[in-house]
């Protein structure tokens, strides 16, 4: 814990605030006071900034407080604008948390999200947490080290634990018990190096006030470890969901036995030694359809529970709500008063009148895979606060933004933030008046009006009635079948035919959003990437156009980082929503057999394809590019860069190997390079598969996991920094838009 009365809390506040605001050190004056409860009180005077807080993270939450508020600047993502005025000495803003809780990351983030940031990448993720009030999050960086150091004690050779640990992108799922041994696994170099930046980040976060949440011991040990250690017990688990489709996960360490609690005692043991203890752990048993193998669920809960006491005689154990779990006999076996259960979805809650007693956070899960979609229910979120009043039942300890990767909807993201010092319910317009003002740096009635377009539509309700069939095509891809354009039971049919099994509604997870047809498997009827999701647009393809030309409308008067952020984003929107407009006219003239509509209405998606890649290449934060150098730089040789790289392509794509098609395009990204590469490239394959069988020529069967894989191991280059006209791009998208629709 920081001792908040020496000079090292202010000392770090202060030099976060400036990283944040380019307000000049000597101008920042940061005060912790043990007098103010979990809050901050931020005025100007004499030109300088004044903050007391409770602690440097809140000190440095003021300080996005006070920006915001006063509009002379912005903290947010993709979007934080240094002050650029003077600031004002009439305004003062006091704060204090409603909630003690606020915990970051669902425990996909270091995949979908994080796996090969920097320091600095690291040192500005930080401060944006620490900016939205965070004083919690889960850490997975580094932390294969701990796997390292305990198996090669039971039976394990370090190459062999290397090759289990799998690369940086897809450690996530080994700690979520879900998959292990993927591609070539990791190197001792990548670990350490992994190790020692992991240190640096935790040391910041403590600094911050930000507790750390590792991974703790669930029970996953790599293959043959029965054979290797007499009297243990371990349980197969089958297929990673719900034993039907994906990768072997990894076997279970039976958790009531002497085997499972020797192996915790020194994987607690190596984790403290590299990297300290925190006193909170993460472990999900059973996590989407695990195996107890006919172990009594209490007692191997009792055993985790054990373990982590031994460790921590103060520990609390995190655990996630989330498809059935965590199971009433579970609670009802542990002690609770050192339990802390994480509501993904804010559903669990209500659903079993809370947790038998146990502290839980309130959590949304606005995003799957990372996706670049524009999405949150902003009306629904504003209103949160009402959810612990006195009379709406058991109330939350904290708040948790579950978003599987949090590179996207930077609005969602700060408004759940602001929950955590709201006094009631937040009016969102005046909310959107103030955050549009902030990010913008003025009052600008354009792009404010844009907001109450993307109010009333991208961001309106989580769930909608209407859904849609999956399309034969995606059916076969993600059983890894080959599809042919002429063949009636698996590829175009130019009569309005829906073949058997295609009818079946979509998996759709809790609130999820509605993707991109530009990544979708091709087919005349796609619509959606993902196999989770609602296969319909909840609002009208063309909605969001009228968003789209107020920006444009304010971008002669507008130019902040934050508005080209969102000129793009929204721009980019507009062309995934338009898409389904474009390829329903490619669908009719195909019904139609009429070769000429054909012809120009594939013309005219192509042309908004590639539209959509120049405007994305305008923007650093939607380059294909940036993530593979990011991936490429953590490696020590050549061969490994390359390797990182090919691992991240393939999360976006076809998500793993052979043993993973179910997974196609669940990360699936609107990127410069996917989109006017691979998105492009598979897209005019199978276009010219549809005309070939219009025709009558002979068309060749199309394996899109062959397809994808020889995407993913070429060495095209894609640009990492960002080029051309932002308002040009989006206007030629608008353009291209307007005719579609």
């Amino acid at each position: 814990m920081i001792d908040h009365s020496t000079p090292t809390a202010a000392t770090t506040a202060a030099a976060a605030i400036h990283r944040l605001s380019g307000i000049p050190a000597d101008d920042i004056q940061v005060e912790i006071d043990p007098g103010i409860a979990d809050g901050f009180r931020v005025h100007a005077a004499d030109g300088r900034l004044h903050v007391a807080a409770s602690g440097a993270g809140a000190a440095v939450a003021g300080y996005a407080a006070f920006a915001r508020r006063t509009g002379v600047a912005h903290v947010s993502r993709f979007g934080t604008r240094p002050v650029d005025r003077a600031l004002p000495a009439d305004v003062v803003v006091d704060r204090r948390a409603r909630l003690d809780l606020r915990v970051a990351y669902n425990l996909t983030v270091p995949g979908y999200t994080t796996p090969y940031f920097d320091w600095p990448q690291w040192e500005a993720e930080l401060d944006l947490l620490a900016a939205g009030g965070i004083n919690a999050a889960h850490v997975t960086l580094g932390q294969e080290l701990v796997y390292l150091e305990t198996f090669t004690r039971f039976g394990y050779s370090e190459e062999e634990i290397l090759r289990w640990l799998g690369p940086p992108s897809h450690q996530p799922w080994l700690w979520l018990n879900s998959i292990h041994s993927f591609g070539e696994g990791t190197t001792r170099a990548l670990v350490d190096k992994r190790a020692a930046l992991a240190r640096r980040v935790l040391r910041r976060m403590r600094e911050l006030d930000i507790t750390p949440i590792l991974p703790g011991f669930s029970g996953s040990v790599p293959p043959e470890f029965g054979e290797r250690n007499d009297g243990a017990h371990v349980v197969p688990q089958g297929l990673w969901f719900m034993d039907l489709a994906g990768p072997q996960r990894p076997d279970w360490l039976d958790s009531t036995s002497g085997a499972y609690a020797a192996v915790a005692e020194r994987f607690y043991a190596a984790q403290r030694s590299a990297f300290g203890t925190y006193g909170m752990w993460a472990v999900d048993l059973l996590h989407e359809g695990g195996k107890t193998g006919g172990v009594d669920l209490a007692e191997a809960a009792r055993g985790v529970q054990r373990a982590m006491t031994a460790a921590d005689p103060g520990s609390t154990w995190v655990m996630q709500a989330w498809i059935g779990n965590p199971r009433r006999e579970l609670l009802e076996a542990v002690d609770l008063s050192r339990v802390l259960v994480l509501d993904l979805t804010g559903d669990a809650a209500d659903a079993d009148g809370g947790f038998l007693g146990a502290k839980w956070a309130l959590g949304i899960l606005p995003n799957y895979g990372g996706r670049t979609v524009l999405y949150g229910d902003l009306a629904t979120v504003a209103a949160t606060p009402g959810r612990w009043t006195p009379d709406a039942g058991p109330a939350p300890a904290g708040l948790t933004n579950m978003a599987e990767g949090v590179a996207n909807n930077p609005v969602l993201w700060d408004l759940f933030s602001d929950l955590a010092w709201a006094d009631g319910e937040i009016h969102i317009g005046r909310w959107l008046d103030e955050w549009t003002t902030a990010r913008y740096g003025t009052a600008d009635e354009h792009a404010r009006a844009a907001w109450t377009t993307l109010a009333g539509t991208a961001y309106a309700a989580w769930r909608q009635d209407g859904a849609g069939s999956t399309p034969v095509e995606s059916q076969q891809a993600m059983a890894g079948n080959t599809v042919d354009a002429a063949d009636p039971a698996r590829g175009l049919v130019p009569a309005a035919v829906d073949p058997a099994g295609s009818s079946a509604d979509a998996f759709t997870m809790p609130y999820s959003s509605t993707d991109s047809v530009i990544a979708a498997v091709p087919s005349m009827r796609a619509n959606q990437s993902s196999m989770v999701g609602p296969r319909a647009l909840p609002y009208p393809e063309n909605a969001l156009i009228p968003a789209l030309r107020q920006l444009l409308a304010a971008a002669d008067s507008v130019h902040t980082k934050g508005f080209e952020y969102d000129l793009v984003d929204v721009a980019r929107q507009v062309a995934d929503d338009v898409a389904r407009a474009a390829l329903r006219a490619v669908a009719e003239a195909a019904e139609a057999k009429d070769l000429g509509a054909y012809d120009r209405g594939t013309a005219a998606f192509l042309e908004l394809i590639d539209a959509q890649e120049t405007l994305l290449g305008t923007n650093e934060h939607f380059l294909l590019g940036r993530w593979l150098d990011d991936a490429r730089a953590w490696g020590s040789t050549q061969d490994e860069g390359r390797y990182l790289a090919e691992e991240a392509k393939r999360l976006l794509t076809s998500w793993g190997y052979e043993d993973s098609t179910f997974l196609i395009d669940y990360a699936n990204r609107g990127w410069a390079g996917l989109v006017g590469d691979y998105y492009r490239r598979r897209w005019s394959t199978w276009l010219t598969q549809v005309r070939k069988a219009l025709t009558g020529e002979a068309t060749t069967p199309v394996d899109w996991y062959r397809f994808t894989d020889d995407w993913i191991r070429s060495a095209t280059p894609y640009p990492s920094r960002p080029h051309g006209d932002p308002r040009a791009a989006a206007a030629a998208v608008l353009a291209i838009a307007e005719r579609l629709t």
